[in-house]
C-alpha cells in the first residue's frame, strides 16, 4: 500500500513538473552585435599630383655686372608619386618618393646695364622622403621630410653684343611637409599636400660665348608647392576590431 501510494505521488510530481517547464516562456538567443571596422592603410600605392609651385632663386652676386640678381616665379607642377605605409594601430609610418615636372622661369634686368638680362629655370623636381601620420577611420594627417633634388639652369644674355651664357645642372637639398589623405573607396585614396623645398646655396662659374669668365656667388633655391592627389592603394581590405 505505501509502494502504490509513493509511485502515485512521484508520478504526480513529474507530470506537474513538465507541464509547469512546458508552460515557461523560451530563452531568447543571445545577439552578438558584428565588430567596428577600420580601414587599414598598410601597404604599396602609386598615384599621380598637380597643383602649383613657387620659386624664388637669388643669385648673391654675379661678376659680370657686379650685382644680385632676384628670380621669383609661379606656375604649374605634376607629376607621380609611389610609396609604402606600414600602420600600428592608429600610427602610420611611411616612405614615399615624386617625380614632377614644372615651367618655373623668370628674368631679372641688370640694373647696372639695362641690356643685361639675367634667367633661372626649374624644370623638374625630384623628392625622396618619410612621412609619420596618425589615421581615424578613411582619414590620414600626415608630415613628411627628407632629400630633394632640382634641375636648375641660370643663364644670362647681353643681346648687343651678342654675348650670353647657360649653366645648368641637378642640385639637391631637403624637403619638409604635410598633408591630409581620404578613402574614397578601399583603395582610392585623394588628398591635399603642402610641400617646401630648400636647395641650399652654392656657386657656378663659366666662360661667356665670347670668352669672358665669371662667377655666380650664392646661388640660394627655395620652391613651395601646395598639390592635390589621387592614388591607387594595394590591398588593405577593412579590418574588424574587436
Amino acid at each position: 500500500m505505501k509502494k502504490s501510494l509513493f509511485a502515485a505521488v512521484a508520478a504526480f510530481m513529474f507530470a506537474g513538473g513538465s507541464a509547469v517547464a512546458a508552460d515557461l516562456p523560451a530563452k531568447a538567443p543571445y545577439y552578438k552585435a558584428p565588430p567596428a571596422a577600420y580601414y587599414n592603410w598598410s601597404g604599396f600605392y602609386i598615384g599621380v599630383h598637380a597643383g602649383v609651385a613657387w620659386a624664388d632663386v637669388d643669385w648673391g652676386n654675379v661678376s659680370l655686372t657686379g650685382e644680385p640678381v632676384r628670380t621669383s616665379d609661379q606656375s604649374w607642377l605634376a607629376g607621380g608619386h609611389v610609396g609604402y605605409n606600414y600602420q600600428i594601430g592608429s600610427i602610420v609610418f611611411g616612405v614615399e618618393g615624386t617625380i614632377s615636372g614644372t615651367d618655373l622661369s623668370d628674368t631679372f634686368k641688370s640694373k647696372v646695364n639695362p641690356a643685361v638680362t639675367y634667367t633661372s629655370e626649374i624644370d623638374w623636381i625630384a623628392t625622396a622622403a618619410a612621412r609619420l601620420g596618425v589615421a581615424w577611420d578613411r582619414s590620414l594627417i600626415y608630415v613628411k621630410g627628407g632629400g630633394a633634388w632640382a634641375h636648375l639652369t641660370t643663364s644670362g644674355l647681353n643681346p648687343p653684343i651678342a654675348d650670353a651664357f647657360s649653366l645648368d645642372g641637378t642640385r639637391s637639398g631637403w624637403v619638409v611637409g604635410g598633408g591630409v589623405e581620404f578613402l574614397v573607396t578601399n583603395n582610392f585614396v585623394f588628398g591635399v599636400e603642402y610641400n617646401h623645398i630648400d636647395l641650399g646655396s652654392f656657386d657656378r662659374s663659366g666662360t661667356t660665348k665670347l670668352g669672358l669668365g665669371f662667377t655666380i656667388k650664392d646661388i640660394d633655391t627655395t620652391i613651395d608647392s601646395v598639390v592635390a592627389r589621387a592614388s591607387w592603394k594595394f590591398g588593405g581590405p577593412l579590418v574588424a576590431r574587436y
